[in-house]
């Protein structure tokens, strides 16, 4: 069976989470992407975050492993999520299309999220009193 492996940011600020959303899609998922051939877990952030967001890492740590199916194919996933600290102001860049700062209770406009992060991700995050 076919396995997607993805690295996944977490990126806070003012205790919100900062989600992308791709171009021609509506759902909102987590900065980052799939490693090249060779290429470290910290390798692939730092070249995913400067082509989506426009910004540098800065430190990093491990978040968690998550499984589950991937939001625009029916593929298993392996998401390894870190914590991200960055350098520069994200932006959107490369084939994201929006960002946007959530919070658990209230995102913007109830906008549809990723489900590894919007049923595991998130509710870790705000236990953790690190988002609102």
């Amino acid at each position: 069976m076919k396995i997607i492996v993805k690295c996944a940011a977490i990126i806070i600020w003012q205790r919100s989470l900062l989600l992308t959303r791709k171009r021609g899609t509506s759902t909102f998922i987590s900065p980052g992407g799939k490693p090249l051939a060779g290429e470290d877990h910290l390798a692939c952030l730092k070249r995913e975050l400067q082509e989506e967001l426009g910004v540098q890492v800065k430190a990093f740590r491990p978040f968690g492993l998550f499984h589950g199916l991937a939001e625009f194919e029916a593929t298993a996933i392996e998401n390894h999520v870190y914590h991200v600290e960055i350098a520069g102001q994200p932006r959107a860049g490369s084939e994201i299309e929006e960002i946007a700062w959530v919070n658990y209770r209230r995102p913007p406009c109830e906008i549809a999220v990723g489900s590894i992060f919007r049923d595991n991700v998130m509710p870790l995050l705000y236990q953790q009193e690190l988002i609102n």
